[in-house]
């Protein structure tokens, strides 16, 4: 849609018809121009533009404007950190079902970022990630395969440290494999900035690979 459709020719009417893909589309057009941008004035408007299609996209429903959003204040893309509208926007995403916000709101509450800290709920919004992930995430996808591998890193790391009562080395050692699967998927599809996270997965699937009988899946 992006092909046909910027904001100078915005119609609403078609973007409520389609969910807020035209809003989403546009936005996602300013943020990638916005990262791309050297001059610091100009990078700033295109974040602030980039932010006001995703709100408009987010409030017609559109769950990936709802993530991309908690991204824009998590990352302070439009000022300082704003740890309370990211979870703001993570919490509506996640409620939309989207697997990303599930496991960034997952991130906040392990961390207390935004919110009281809760190791529970952390889990619980993993394994809710993993579900809907599993569902619509295609693994040969470089994109989908790094939402799969980030989910499965944060429960193997979870598994491996008791995090939320979930202690269980070889479930672990499990979701660390995969995240290492996924995770070079992602890197051969040129999602280099996910290198160091594939460190970690390969560094903890050989961890707590370590006593376990062969042949453990």
């Amino acid at each position: 849609m992006t092909d046909t459709m910027t904001s100078d020719n915005y119609d609403e009417t078609a973007d409520i018809v389609f969910g807020g893909d035209i809003s989403l589309d546009i936005g996602a057009a300013n943020y990638d121009a916005a990262m791309r941008e050297k001059d610091p004035g100009e990078r700033a408007r295109l974040f602030q533009q980039a932010a006001r299609w995703y709100e408009r996209s987010a409030n017609i429903g559109n769950a990936q404007a709802a993530t991309n959003l908690g991204y824009v204040y998590l990352y302070g893309r439009i000022g300082s950190v704003d740890d309370a509208q990211a979870f703001h926007w993570f919490t509506l995403g996640a409620e939309m079902d989207n697997p990303e916000s599930c496991y960034k709101l997952g991130d906040l509450y392990r961390s207390g970022r935004g919110c009281a800290r809760d190791p529970k709920k952390a889990v619980e919004l993993y394994c809710r990630a993993g579900y809907f992930a599993g569902n619509e995430c295609d693994p040969d996808i470089p994109q989908d395969a790094a939402v799969l591998a980030s989910i499965e890193l944060r429960l193997a790391e979870c598994c491996e440290r008791g995090e939320g009562n979930h202690e269980n080395r070889k479930l672990a050692h499990w979701y660390y494999r995969h995240a290492v699967d996924h995770f070079e998927v992602a890197l051969s599809g040129g999602l280099n900035w996910y290198g160091k996270a594939l460190e970690n997965a390969r560094a903890g699937y050989t961890r707590t690979g370590e006593g376990l009988q062969e042949g453990v899946e």
